[in-house]
């Protein structure tokens, strides 16, 4: 049997092992900013459809709770429009989304723990 986690940490740590083990690379080119990975967005975007909320809610959350941004390695919380840029860029390619819904489902399991 399946229960939903109610906890942001775990799914912010699963989603961060799901973006690691995945291809997606660190940076998007570059010459980007080194400021945040796209492993760690990428995980915030899962926080995000997890919790059902808007980029504006979660980026609040991220900022009301240092242990969650401490837990995937960031100093900061990103601004909600690094956020929607990084859900537009990082998000447009189906295997994107396809490793969103997997991640999402992984999270969801009751005896799953990041690290496993």
């Amino acid at each position: 049997m399946y229960k939903t986690s109610k906890s942001p940490r775990k799914v912010l740590l699963a989603a961060l092992a799901v973006a690691q083990e995945s291809s997606l690379p660190l940076y998007p080119h570059k010459y980007s900013p080194k400021k945040f990975t796209q492993h760690q967005l990428f995980a915030i975007l899962v926080l995000k459809e997890f919790q059902r909320c808007d980029y504006r809610k979660v980026a609040a959350l991220l900022g009301d709770c240092p242990d969650l941004c401490k837990a995937i390695g960031l100093a900061a919380a990103p601004h909600f429009t690094t956020l929607q840029k990084a859900s537009r860029r990082l998000l447009a390619a189906p295997k994107a989304r396809s490793l969103l819904d997997a991640t999402l489902t992984l999270a969801c399991e009751k005896n799953y723990s990041p690290g496993d």
